[in-house]
C-alpha cells in the first residue's frame, strides 16, 4: 500500500503526511550451516518475463528466508510479507527446493509456489522440515530425506501473513499453504522439497546430460559443438529465436545424394497456385513415384534445413519460456552413437516445408540389432516440417507434451502429408496435441530385422481435424505390432480413425471420437467397420496420470508446446535474436547497517541498468511501502517520517519493454524517541450530521509513535474496530440514540498524548424542538472537516480557561511532526524547531521558532 510522505500547508500550519512504521524486519543467519556466506546466483536464472508469465518459484515469509534450488542460492530476504518471484528455468531430473526460514515476532511461515512448464507444485505437507541442521547438505540434489520430518502446515490463509498482517502480491489462486517446523517457536526451520521433471512412460529412464556439466549456448555454432561432443552435457539454450537455416540448391543437393527432386503442378487444391514438389530416391528418374512429375532442374528451387547429428548423453533445454530453433534438423542416429538425449522447451519450425520429404525437424533413427534406447522429447511446438517426425528403431522413448500443428500454407494441400512413422518402437505418446493433421498420427509398424515388436501407448492425446487415417499399424507374422490408444479424443477426423493388418492389435480404451464423417471409420485387414477395436494388448509396466477426458480439447492446447502454458508457436518470420532480459538494479544507499536519528531525511539510491534497452523508472519501497519512484538517474527519492525501529529497504526497477526486479535488501535503523499522532482516512467525515436511524458514513483512523490508542465518545450503536497490526481504526455503524456526541481519538506514548476529536450529531425528527443547542466543542488542536466541507479548529475540552495554552505542536525547520501534546516535552526534539501553541478552544495563540537549549 502506497502511503504519502510529503507534508502539505493548511491554515498556516505545516501538517505532516502519515509516519512509516516498522515493519517485522529479522537477521538472516550467520551460521554456513543455514546458508550464512552464500552468494546469490544460478545459470538458471535468466529475468525474462515478469511474475507469473513464466516458469519459476513464488515465496513470501512471515519472518525471512533464503531460497535454494540444487545448492544454489537463488534470493534471500529479511523483510516480512514481502512477496518476491524468481524467474527460473527447471531441469530434467531432480530439483531440490530448499528454504531456510527465520522466524520473527513469535508468528512464523513460508509460503512457496513452484510454477514449471504444465503444472506448479505448492508448499504443504508434503514438504520435509527440521528446526536445527549441523550442516549444509541439505540443500543440495540427493540428499538423505529419511531423517526428516514432514513439514507442519500452518492454518492462515495466503491473502494475510501468519502475524495477521494483509498479503498481497502472491501467485493469483494459488494452493500453496504456509508451513514452518513442528514447533511455531523454533527460530528457524530448513524446509525441503524434491520433484523430478521427468517422462513418464518407456521413456522414463532417460537422464540426459544430467551426469555432466550445464553450459549455456547462446549461438548455433555452440548448440551445435555441444550436440556433437562425446561429453554428457546439459545445453541450456537463453530464451529466444535462433536461425539453423542453410541455404543451397536443392537440385545439386539431391544429386550429390544420388536422388531427384520432381515436380508437378498443384491442381485443384487448396493451394493451386503452389508448385508440388517430392523427393525420389533414385538418381535422375521421377518414375518410382505415384504422381505424373518430372524432375527438377538446377538452380530451380532452394532448400535450407541444417541436418544435424548428435552423439548421446545431453539435454537440450530451452529455457524461460523456450528457444525457437528456425531450420534445424536433429537426427539422433545409432550410427554416430546417439542415446539417452532429451529435447525440451522448444519450437522447431520451417524446415522446408514447400517440399516433400525434405527433412524432419526431429528423428531418432536405428537399425535392428542396434536400436536408439532411451530418448524423451517434451514440451515441443512443431510445425512447417516437411518430412514430419520419424522414429524408427528406438526402445525406452516418449513423446510429451508436443504441439504437432500439420497446416502448411507452403504445398499443396494445406496439410503436411507426414506426421509420424514409428517403427519397431516401444514408445510413449503422452498430453500430445495433434491437428490440422494429413495421416500418420501415428503410422506404427514391426519390421522384420528389429530385435522387438512395436508397442506403442498413446494417451491423453487430442486429435482435431485429421484428413486422412489417423492411426495405421501394421506388423509381421512373427512380431505383432500393439498398440494401446488410452483416454484420447479425437475431433472431426475425415475418413479413418484406424486402421490394422491381420498382424496388428489395437485396443481403444475410454477414447472420445466425435463429428466423424465415416460411419465405418474403422478398417480391419481391408474390412471397415462401425466399432472401435478391442483387441488384447500389452499392459504398461509403468505408472501414468489420466486426465479428465472431456476436458482435453479444452486443456492441453493450453500446456503442450514451447513454453508449455507460457509459450506460443513463433511466427513464420519472427525476427531472431535473445529474448529481452529485465535492467539489473542494486541499492547504493544508505548504506547496509547505518543508523539515523527520528526525523531524518533518508536517502534511498540504486544503480540501475539495461543493456538491452532503456530503464523506464526505479521504485523504491521501505518495507512494503512504496515512498516513491525516480524516472531518470540518479535514481533517488528521500523518505521521512520514519518512526524508530529497523527497515528493509529494495529498489524495483522498471525497463522500458515493461519487465521489472528486485534489488537485493539493505537494512537500516532509524533511532530516538516517537511521538504520537493520529491522522484521519477514509471517506465519511470527522464532523457528521445525521437523523435517528441513519447510518454514518464511515470513516477511520491511522495512527503512528504510540503505544496505546484509546477511541471513546461515539454514540451507541456507532463501533470502532481497532485494527492493531495496520494500526488502523475503523468507524462505522448506525446511531441508536440521538444528542451531539464530541468523540475523541486517544494516542500515547512515553509522556506525550496526542488527541484527535470530531463530532456526530444524531437529530430526533420525531422529538420536541428546542429553542437552542450548544455548539459542541471539539477537543483537540486539529485541524478536523465540518459537514458543511469548511475548515474548523478543532478545540480542546475541559481546560479552565480560554487564554491558558492547552495544546502544543512542534515541527522541524521542514515542516515536519516532531511532537504533539499538552504540555510542552522536556528536551526539544530538534536542534530549532517550530513550535505552535494552541487554546482549548483550538485557537492558534502564538506560532515561534525555538533552540534546544531554550528547555534546557
Amino acid at each position: 500500500m502506497m502511503k504519502r510522505m510529503f507534508g502539505t500547508v493548511a491554515c498556516g500550519v505545516w501538517v505532516a503526511a502519515a509516519a512509516i512504521s516498522p515493519s517485522e524486519v529479522v537477521s538472516l543467519p550467520g551460521d554456513a550451516a543455514y546458508g550464512g556466506g552464500d552468494k546469490v546466483g544460478s545459470q538458471l536464472v535468466a529475468a525474462t518475463y515478469n511474475a507469473g508469465e513464466g516458469p519459476g518459484i513464488w515465496i513470501v515469509a512471515d519472518g525471512g528466508y533464503r531460497l535454494y534450488h540444487n545448492g544454489a542460492l537463488l534470493a534471500e530476504d529479511n523483510q516480512a510479507g514481502r512477496v518476491r518471484f524468481v524467474p527460473m528455468t527447471f531441469l530434467p531430473g531432480e530439483n531440490a527446493i530448499s528454504v531456510v526460514g527465520v522466524n520473527g515476532q513469535g508468528a512464523p511461515g513460508v509460503m512457496v509456489q513452484i510454477d514449471d512448464l504444465d503444472k506448479s507444485y505448492y508448499s504443504g505437507s508434503g514438504w520435509k522440515a527440521k528446526p536445527t541442521v549441523g550442516n549444509n547438505s541439505w540443500k543440495n540434489k540427493g540428499r538423505d530425506l529419511s531423517q526428516w520430518g514432514g513439514a507442519t502446515t500452518l492454518n492462515y490463509a495466503s491473502n494475510k501473513l501468519p502475524s495477521g498482517a494483509a498479503l498481497t502480491g502472491f501467485a493469483a489462486n494459488t494452493q500453496a499453504k504456509w508451513i514452518w517446523s513442528g514447533a511455531e517457536t523454533d527460530p528457524t526451520a530448513v524446509l525441503l522439497f524434491t520433484f523430478n521433471v521427468k517422462a513418464e512412460g518407456f521413456g522414463a529412464n532417460t537422464t540426459g546430460g544430467d551426469a555432466g556439466n550445464i553450459v549455456i549456448a547462446s549461438d548455433t555454432a555452440t548448440i551445435r559443438k555441444h550436440m556433437q561432443s562425446n561429453d554428457a552435457v546439459t545445453i541450456l539454450v537463453p530464451e529466444g529465436t535462433y536461425d539453423f537455416r542453410k541455404f543451397v540448391d536443392a537440385a545439386t543437393s539431391a544429386a550429390n545424394s544420388g536422388w531427384t527432386w520432381c515436380k508437378s503442378s498443384c491442381g485443384n487444391t487448396v493451394n493451386s497456385n503452389n508448385t508440388f514438389y517430392r523427393i525420389s530416391f533414385t538418381q535422375n528418374s521421377c518414375s518410382g513415384l505415384s504422381e505424373q512429375t518430372t524432375m527438377v532442374s538446377a538452380g530451380e528451387i532452394k532448400s535450407w534445413s541444417n541436418w544435424i547429428t548428435t552423439k548421446g548423453n545431453k539435454s537440450l533445454v530451452g529455457m524461460g519460456r523456450g528457444a525457437n530453433m528456425r531450420g534445424v534438423s536433429w537426427s539422433n542416429r545409432s550410427y554416430e552413437g546417439a542415446k539417452n538425449n532429451i529435447y525440451r522447451n522448444l519450437a522447431l519450425y520451417d524446415v522446408n516445408p514447400h517440399l516433400i520429404e525434405g527433412g524432419d525437424g526431429l528423428e531418432v533413427s536405428g537399425s535392428g540389432g542396434k536400436e536408439v534406447e532411451n530418448m524423451w522429447f517434451d514440451h515441443i511446438s512443431y510445425k512447417w516440417i516437411s518430412d514430419g517426425m520419424d522414429l524408427e528403431y528406438v526402445k525406452g522413448i516418449t513423446v510429451s507434451y508436443l504441439d504437432y500443428d500439420g497446416s502448411n500454407e507452403y504445398n499443396c494441400y494445406y496439410y503436411d502429408p507426414y506426421m509420424h512413422l514409428v517403427e519397431t518402437a516401444q514408445l510413449t505418446f503422452a498430453n500430445v496435441y495433434w491437428h490440422n493433421s494429413f495421416g500418420r498420427v501415428p503410422k506404427v509398424t514391426s519390421e522384420a530385422d528389429g530385435s522387438y515388436a512395436s508397442m506403442v501407448h498413446i494417451y491423453n492425446s487430442y486429435v482435431d481435424y485429421n484428413h486422412w487415417h489417423v492411426i495405421d499399424a501394421s506388423g509381421k507374422s512373427d512380431k505383432k505390432t500393439q498398440v494401446l490408444y488410452e483416454n484420447n479424443y479425437v475431433k472431426n477426423p475425415q475418413i479413418q480413425v484406424a486402421g490394422k493388418d491381420a498382424y496388428s492389435l489395437i485396443k481403444f480404451k475410454n477414447t472420445t471420437v466425435t463429428g466423424a464423417k465415416s460411419s465405418t471409420p474403422y478398417n480391419n485387414n481391408g474390412t471397415s467397420q462401425a466399432s472401435a477395436f478391442n483387441d488384447n494388448v500389452f499392459t504398461p509396466s509403468y505408472s501414468y496420470e489420466l486426465r479428465s477426458n472431456s476436458s482435453l480439447p479444452t486443456d492441453l492446447p493450453k500446456l503442450v508446446g514451447v513454453g508449455g502454458r507460457y509459450g506460443k508457436m513463433p511466427e513464420y518470420n519472427q525476427a531472431f535474436g535473445l529474448s529481452n532480459k529485465a535492467a539489473t538494479v542494486s541499492m547504493t544507499a544508505p548504506a547496509s547497517g547505518a543508523k539515523f536519528e527520528v526525523g531524518a531525511t533518508v536517502t534511498l539510491k540504486a544503480d540501475a541498468k539495461d543493456n538491452d534497452g532503456s530503464v523506464k523508472s526505479v521504485a523504491f519501497y521501505v518495507g512494503n511501502t512504496l515512498v516513491g519512484s525516480a524516472t531518470a538517474a540518479p535514481y533517488q527519492v528521500n523518505a521521512s517520517g520514519l518512526e524508530p525501529g529497523v527497515y528493509s529497504a529494495v529498489a524495483v526497477v522498471t525497463d522500458n519493454s515493461g519487465l521489472s526486479q528486485m534489488s537485493a535488501f539493505v537494512t537500516f535503523s532509524v533511532e530516538g524517541t516517537a511521538y504520537p499522532e493520529v491522522v484521519k482516512c477514509g471517506g465519511g467525515s470527522s464532523s457528521q450530521s445525521i437523523n435517528l436511524g441513519e447510518p454514518i458514513v464511515d470513516f477511520c483512523y491511522t495512527w503512528s509513535g504510540a503505544e496505546t490508542v484509546v477511541p471513546e465518545g461515539f454514540p451507541t450503536g456507532v463501533t470502532t474496530s481497532i485494527d492493531k497490526i495496520n494500526r488502523k481504526i475503523s468507524i462505522s455503524g448506525t446511531p441508536a440514540e440521538a444528542g451531539e456526541f464530541a468523540f475523541t481519538v486517544t494516542a500515547t506514548n512515553n509522556d506525550s498524548t496526542f488527541v484527535k476529536s470530531g463530532r456526530i450529531v444524531v437529530t430526533d425528527p420525531n422529538a420536541p424542538a428546542s429553542s437552542s443547542s450548544a455548539e459542541p466543542e471539539s477537543s483537540s488542536g486539529e485541524i478536523v472537516e465540518s459537514s458543511s466541507g469548511t475548515t474548523l479548529i478543532a478545540q480542546r475540552m475541559n481546560w479552565a480557561t480560554e487564554a491558558e495554552t492547552a495544546f502544543y505542536r512542534i515541527f522541524d525547520m521542514q515542516g515536519r511532526p516532531l511532537f504533539a501534546g499538552d504540555r510542552m516535552p522536556a528536551h526539544m526534539p530538534a536542534t530549532r524547531a517550530i513550535v505552535v501553541e494552541y487554546t482549548r478552544a483550538g485557537r492558534l495563540i502564538r506560532r515561534y521558532s525555538a533552540a534546544s537549549q531554550t528547555l534546557q
